[in-house]
């Protein structure tokens, strides 16, 4: 016996509803993947070698190098949690072309663009209370992911620890950023970033929706033998 139209028209208004719940979920998986996109606002969402937040508590005096990654457009780390009252040294690779150091609020500016290695910009985080965050930029790079954060205090993130970090990110490839240092823990396998869960599960949510048709054809076929 053939289902009747209403039967028919229901049933693939089920398939489609299905098919956007799974877009809509990946669609929150995607947004929600990692603490970064309610601490830092999204802006680390498309800065490839963010990992989570580097703990630097405890230290007086914190290294950021600008100018990390493969092609050296990338602070390394990409985030780290200070103390308060604690110095931020940005040192220069020498890599990526010139760069800069520009804070969102403007609570720190490093000036015009260098390209010399060795070259330092530093800025102690004296009235900076727990819970604050910086957001920070290469001025000329931001839109290819050149962008970093400190937190100072507490954070509401994954915190890789100072013996997990190896004590810097040089080299996301592992092998040319030059010091060994920075690639010794990522060559045998690499921890998930809150991008590639978002990519993972944008693509799940985005192929689910384009098996509907086909589930809804194989469905109508069914009914006509």
């Amino acid at each position: 016996m053939r289902p009747n139209a209403d039967d028919a028209s229901m049933s693939r208004r089920g398939l489609f509803r299905a098919g956007a719940t799974g877009v809509a979920l990946a669609t929150g998986v995607a947004l929600g993947a990692d603490g970064a996109a309610a601490q830092y606002g999204g802006w680390l969402d498309d800065v490839d070698n963010y990992d989570g937040t580097h703990d630097r508590r405890g230290e007086d005096e914190v290294t950021v190098e600008v100018g990390t990654g493969e092609n050296g457009l990338r602070f390394g780390p990409a985030a780290v949690l200070v103390d308060p009252g604690a110095t931020v040294v940005w040192e220069w690779t020498g890599r990526g072309g010139a760069h800069n150091v520009v804070a969102e609020d403007e609570t720190f500016d490093s000036g015009e663009t260098v390209d010399e290695t060795g070259y330092t910009f530093e800025y102690t985080f004296a009235d900076a209370a727990e819970g604050d965050v910086f957001n920070y930029r290469c001025t000329p790079h931001q839109a290819v992911g050149m962008k970093g954060a400190v937190a100072v205090g507490d954070v509401d993130d994954e915190i890789v620890s100072p013996d997990a970090d190896g004590g810097g990110d040089e080299d996301s490839s592992g092998g040319s950023g030059g010091d060994g240092e920075g690639g010794e823990d990522t060559g045998g396998s690499r921890r998930l970033t809150a991008n590639d869960i978002a990519a993972l599960a944008l693509g799940l949510g985005v192929a689910g929706a384009l098996l509907v048709p086909l589930f809804y054809a194989a469905h109508r076929k069914a009914e006509k033998t």
